[in-house]
């Protein structure tokens, strides 16, 4: 179930009660201290809604700092919903303040203010924020939060493929981060072998073509190292 906080009276809580009846998603309208959409099931999630230009008023008077606290506090998954572009915002202030910050220093000035207040609150704080184009998109991505709180979505884990060949020496040798299959044949067309490879010196490996100081450091590392196997 999807709770509405009962005074959301905007045109995106509207719209997702329409999606609501429409997908046939259960929903009601409570008092939310806070939040403006909740659900929960395998675990509680809270959805701050906010329109670029709320969003940026609530940077301005740092409202948004103490919105993200009380969820985390409140709520296992906390999300910041942003719709509309930051132009969006800035013309809608300028309307509200007779163009005072219509100039170009001001405009770049909020556009910074806007992307690092995003910026802050995805590292600084657990709360995810999600960026949408239109209060449309904002509407539809409450109701995908709502689809997946049961857990069954997985993400797959899938590690790179690396090439083979039929060369274990080069297979070996290109495990290494930056050793590529050109690298290896170069260097054991040079040195022949990997045992060979593991006794050069850092000054004898960076003589070939590709090879720096970095690389040349992590390939006798690689192969010289005597850390204990994990079990």
């Amino acid at each position: 179930m999807i709770i509405i906080d009962s005074r959301e009276n905007s045109l995106l809580a509207k719209t997702i009660i329409e999606l609501c009846e429409k997908q046939k998603v259960a929903y009601s309208k409570e008092w939310l201290e806070i939040g403006d959409y909740v659900m929960t099931a395998n675990k509680s999630v809270a959805i701050e809604a906010k329109s670029s230009a709320d969003f940026l008023a609530s940077i301005r008077n740092k409202r948004i700092f103490t919105q993200a606290s009380n969820m985390i506090d409140n709520y296992d998954i906390s999300i910041i919903l942003i719709y509309d572009d930051i132009d969006s915002a800035i013309n809608y202030l300028n309307r509200k303040d007779n163009k005072q910050y219509d100039s170009i220093a001001w405009r770049n000035k909020l556009k910074t203010m806007f992307v690092g207040a995003i910026g802050a609150l995805q590292v600084q704080t657990s709360v995810k924020v999600l960026w949408v184009p239109n209060l449309t998109s904002a509407a539809h991505c409450v109701l995908a939060t709502h689809s997946h709180l049961d857990g069954s979505f997985q993400l797959k884990k899938q590690l790179p493929k690396r090439t083979r060949t039929d060369d274990l020496r080069i297979d070996m040798l290109t495990q290494i981060k930056g050793v590529s299959p050109t690298k290896a044949k170069l260097l054991l067309k040079k040195h022949g072998s990997i045992a060979e490879i593991s006794q050069l010196k850092i000054q004898e490996i960076i003589k070939l073509d590709g090879i720096g100081k970095v690389l040349a450091n992590r390939i006798l590392k690689t192969l010289n190292e005597e850390k204990e196997v994990r079990e």
